[in-house]
């Protein structure tokens, strides 16, 4: 397993930090997978991949950004985007 390759974003005034090696983990691009794909079933999955990608921290990121469920799945998108952009280059 790679290590970790931190990295911090500021979303919504709050700064956040992430693991953007954790994207790159098969267990968790198929935990994204599984929420994606069976929203109801897959809710859990998606909890355990914003666990991992935000170092341990997703339910302290939640309380910052007023325990707020879109919030969180928004900024996940976000920092896929920026990871995303990252390998392209």
């Amino acid at each position: 397993m790679a290590d970790k390759q931190l990295h911090t974003i500021k979303f919504d005034g709050v700064t956040v930090e992430y693991d953007a090696n954790a994207l790159k983990r098969w267990s968790v691009q198929k935990k994204i997978a599984r929420s994606l794909s069976d929203p109801q079933k897959g809710a859990y999955e998606a909890y355990e991949a914003y666990d991992v990608i935000l170092c341990g921290k997703s339910d302290e990121v939640a309380e910052k950004l007023g325990d707020d469920g879109e919030k969180m799945a928004e900024l996940v998108q976000r920092i896929v985007a920026v990871v995303g952009g990252d390998a392209k280059n």
